[in-house]
């Protein structure tokens, strides 16, 4: 193509990139020398009618959207030459966040929260106009560079972009939804695009807008573990989003619960709009998501050393309602080693100096046990409504709160002391043993959890287990009549060792294997992978 006049007024002058549906050329217009990008099908692609037929229904779409943050299509048409459709779009200078990031690995949490603001934006008037991305990720997120050294975030490659307008419905066939249904990339698909849904609405881009932000905080995405198709799109579909303050530590649970939101695996309890999420982003960000070249660094080592009060986990799917906060550096001059002012009180930094409290008196324990003995009905019951191919759950939510009940009736009544009739002589307080809470992962989420010989709560696959640096903790994990126990250390920061738990089950032919697909005794340097028990 280089060199070749495309419909007798575009030179092609070098390749700029290409992918699965077409490739992208810097053309220069003979008539005016303004210099564009000039995109075309390629492969036997191009031979579809189909394909054409959404190719030009979708860039008229792109078109009638008016904004800034995303690609201008200047022109379309047909080379009569060589039978090939192209697009003409604006030519821009900069990069895309997949590159940047690349380069630079995680950044700050007031740089992400810039740029998804942004494509936020963008999002907002292209589901407006009735067309869902469903191929948003950082590769498609251009930090295109304006004048006085700004940049501005343009989103890429509506290539494979659903229009869900009414005068494309009609004439899209199920054929068409078919070629649609599971273009995009893995990674950042959501679960009903893996599942390729017909269903899909806007609200899986913003599942993916959220992946692409868990990247840019951690420097990896939820799945970057899992090297299988297959096994990504199982992982996707029925597995657990790891928190992302599990792999970033610094990021402060207010930017978490934005990721939290954005990933939640049912598209009801996410963020139902571009412009919702945006709200969520911008209480965020008191000055402003503008983005400047000196705010395009890697993450600080001053950040990366910190370590963040956890996100606890939500009752409701709904975010925490927080005041704006103060914690995010505007600019990268900003005093950095100070600590966080919005950390410094408030009830999150309440909840970490809660006073224990005494033991409750036995009215008091009767009371909760009638509680206790009330929530595992329910709690029973709701298991095996959802759960209702799987008997496993209901047995071990009851198993929880018999142990819970248990554990109640045994704690000894408090007794008074008897006052001292001399002052006694003050001591200096012996130091106190750091304790820490981790999560563990159990791979399937279906199944039971014992820590060191007692039922433990697993909530969505996840085990909390509680203990000093360096403990040592015996996790069994069992369904039905399979069972796996290993041994679980806490660690001074980060997750435990292992961070994932797989329970190990027999196959048909009666070969012993892993949730994981590896057979007992076998290493693996892999922590992803789920199977689905039947």
């Amino acid at each position: 193509m280089i060199g070749t006049l495309i419909e007798g007024k575009y030179q092609i002058l070098r390749q700029l990139g290409a992918g699965a549906m077409g490739a992208v050329y810097q053309a220069e217009h003979t008539g005016t020398g303004r210099r564009v990008a000039l995109k075309v099908i390629t492969g036997d692609l191009g031979n579809r009618q189909e394909i054409i037929d959404r190719f030009w229904r979708e860039a008229r779409a792109a078109g009638r959207i008016d904004t800034q943050h995303i690609t201008q299509v200047l022109d379309s048409g047909v080379d009569r030459d060589r039978n090939l459709p192209y697009l003409v779009m604006e030519l821009l200078s900069g990069e895309d966040l997949q590159g940047f990031l690349k380069q630079t690995g995680p950044v700050t949490p007031d740089l992400a929260l810039r740029i998804i603001a942004q494509a936020c934006l963008g999002l907002q008037k292209a589901h407006e106009a009735g067309v869902v991305h469903r191929d948003i990720k950082p590769a498609n997120m251009f930090l295109a560079r304006r004048d006085a050294g700004e940049r501005m975030v343009k989103l890429l490659d509506f290539g494979i972009a659903k229009v869900v307008m009414e005068q494309a419905q009609g004439t899209e066939s199920a054929g068409l939804t078919k070629t649609g249904s599971m273009l995009g990339s893995p990674l950042y698909m959501s679960p009903e695009q893996a599942l390729g849904s017909k269903q899909i609405d806007h609200r899986s881009d913003l599942w993916s807008l959220g992946v692409a932000l868990y990247q840019a905080l951690a420097g990896r995405t939820p799945f970057d573990h899992i090297t299988g198709i297959g096994e990504l799109i199982v992982e996707i579909i029925y597995g657990h989003v790891t928190p992302v303050q599990h792999f970033a530590p610094w990021v402060p649970p207010e930017v978490a619960s934005v990721v939290h939101r954005a990933v939640q695996r049912k598209p009801e309890e996410r963020f139902q709009s571009a412009a919702e999420m945006l709200a969520a982003i911008q209480r965020l960000l008191p000055q402003g998501w503008g983005i400047t070249e000196d705010l395009l660094v890697p993450l600080p080592d001053v950040i990366r050393a910190r370590v963040e009060p956890r996100l606890p986990a939500p009752s409701s799917p709904s975010l925490p309602d927080v005041p704006v906060p103060t914690f995010l550096p505007q600019h990268p001059q900003a005093d950095l080693a100070a600590p966080h002012p919005g950390h410094t009180g408030g009830a999150m930094a309440r909840s970490h100096a809660t006073p224990p409290h005494a033991s409750p008196p036995k009215a008091l324990m009767a009371i909760g046990a009638a509680t206790l003995i009330t929530a595992g009905v329910l709690a029973g019951g709701y298991v095996a409504t959802r759960r209702s191919v799987e008997p496993a759950g209901a047995a071990r939510a009851q198993a929880w709160v018999a142990a819970s009940l248990k554990a109640a009736l045994a704690a000894p009544a408090p007794s008074a002391a008897p006052a001292p009739t001399t002052p006694a002589p003050s001591t200096p307080p012996a130091p106190s043993t750091p304790v820490r809470t981790v999560q563990l992962e159990i791979i399937p989420r279906e199944a039971s959890v014992e820590v060191d010989d007692k039922p433990a709560h697993a909530s969505d696959g996840v085990v909390e287990i509680t203990g000093t640096p360096g403990s040592k903790h015996r996790v069994r994990v069992f369904m039905h009549k399979y069972s796996t126990a290993t041994e679980v250390v806490i660690t001074e920061a980060g997750p435990p060792k292992p961070a994932r738990v797989v329970l190990s089950f027999s196959s048909a032919g009666g070969r012993s294997q892993r949730g994981d697909g590896a057979t007992p005794g076998q290493t693996t340097s892999r922590t992803g992978g789920s199977r689905i028990f039947e």
